[in-house]
């Protein structure tokens, strides 16, 4: 019986932790898609009229409806981080964000909340000014615009490749073959979580900066998970204490308590 109690408790756990990790993309999603919806073919080093981006969040399910946070990370392939600016922009002008930058990418997240709200069949836009500088090296750049909601849970992304024609002409490495023609793909997997610090737009270097993690249900559910088992071994024990009262104690009219195999008592041996 305690072995089959244990096995079960472990079982009531296991299900409790798995329910609640399978369920936090899911949960995620909600219906959300991303999609770039302006962007250059090719980017210009030095261009006097700064290259515009935008990016749609939709909502198709679900009632609810969201606040949305966007992320920008930005890749570049034979040119540098210092040669590239970009600026967050809203309506009245620009928008505040966070940066962290780690090798050749950098990550710029809002620090506010998108003034808009996705409800189902609604929009969200997010809009970027990127520039070149006139030394700007031929190379490339990935971009990769996230949405993510109040609490920072990835929602969806959009990816795009395109170009930067400058004068300066950089051989690329062994293992990047050149490409003629943008791509433009989407991506499902959120980039590794990090908190940004304050960072600027057109016409300031980006400076690197720190980052921290993300949240997630896990702890919720090994919590949950424990106090199941717990409760699984607790209602054991109590129909453990209930049989052992209902055995008999002892023979009628002898006294001592009889423990089982061959031992008496001294009144019974008289």
């Amino acid at each position: 019986m305690w072995r089959n109690a244990a096995r079960m408790g472990a079982v009531i756990g296991c299900l409790v932790v798995g329910t609640a990790v399978t369920a936090s993309p899911a949960v995620a999603a909600q219906g959300v898609t991303v999609e770039i919806t302006e962007l250059s073919d090719s980017f210009e080093a030095g261009a006097a009229r700064p290259a515009q981006m935008t990016v749609v969040a939709t909502k198709r399910e679900g009632r609810d409806c969201l606040k949305v946070r966007w992320s920008l990370v930005l890749r570049v392939q034979d040119m540098s981080l210092d040669q590239l600016r970009v600026d967050r922009i809203e309506e009245d002008g620009s928008f505040p964000v966070d940066v962290q930058t780690a090798g050749a990418e950098v990550r710029l997240t809002d620090e506010q909340l998108d003034p808009g709200t996705l409800c189902r069949d609604s929009t969200v836009t997010a809009r970027y000014v990127l520039a070149f500088a006139e030394d700007a090296a031929a190379g490339r750049v990935t971009l990769r615009a996230e949405a993510r909601d109040a609490r920072n849970d990835f929602l969806e992304s959009a990816t795009a490749t395109r170009n930067v024609e400058g004068d300066a002409v950089t051989a690329p490495t062994p293992s990047e073959e050149p490409s003629e023609e943008p791509s433009e793909e989407a991506s499902d997997e959120p980039a590794e979580e990090q908190a940004p610090v304050a960072g600027g737009g057109v016409g300031q270097p980006i400076q690197p900066t720190s980052a921290n993690g993300g949240s997630g249900l896990l702890p919720v559910g090994l919590a949950v998970g424990g106090m199941m088992v717990f409760l699984g071994l607790t209602l054991l024990l109590r129909a453990r204490r209930k049989l052992l009262r209902a055995q008999p104690v002892g023979r009628t009219g002898a006294t001592g308590v009889w423990r089982g195999g061959n031992a008496r008592t001294m009144r019974e041996r008289r």
